[in-house]
């Protein structure tokens, strides 16, 4: 059980980083945007591209620590790809009180495809590993 209670303490930071992340005027589109200024790409599209990846990125490995906080539980994957889509949701939630940013439902979908697809990969490399 004491592993477990050190991946829910750390899923609990991520949650935090990622709270403190969204309140931080740094990573709106707009500010992130006149980082990636360049002649070969539209830094528009670029821009969007690695926001989502990150969207994508931290919602997954959110739910890798969720997966890993509830081992040993029935339904671990799907409480762990649920409980990082409902944090996205509040996170997304959350943005709408902050200034210079906005809560989208289409970010709360990209949260939760990053948590399943992280998931995905755990199966996958979970299964492998029991075969050998």
């Amino acid at each position: 059980m004491k592993g477990n209670r050190k991946w829910c303490v750390t899923a609990t930071a991520w949650c935090l980083l990622i709270a403190m992340a969204t309140r931080h005027t740094g990573f709106t589109g707009e500010s992130t945007g006149q980082l990636l200024e360049n002649p070969l790409i539209n830094p528009d599209i670029l821009n969007y591209i690695i926001r989502k990846l990150v969207h994508l990125a931290a919602f997954g490995l959110l739910a890798v620590f969720f997966w890993l906080a509830l081992r040993g539980k029935r339904y671990q994957y799907i409480l762990a790809w649920g409980l990082a889509t409902a944090y996205g949701a509040i996170d997304e939630w959350h943005q709408t009180f902050v200034p210079g940013r906005d809560g989208v439902f289409s970010d709360v979908l990209i949260n939760s495809a990053g948590a399943l697809i992280a998931l995905s990969f755990v199966y996958v490399i979970q299964a492998k590993m029991e075969r050998k």
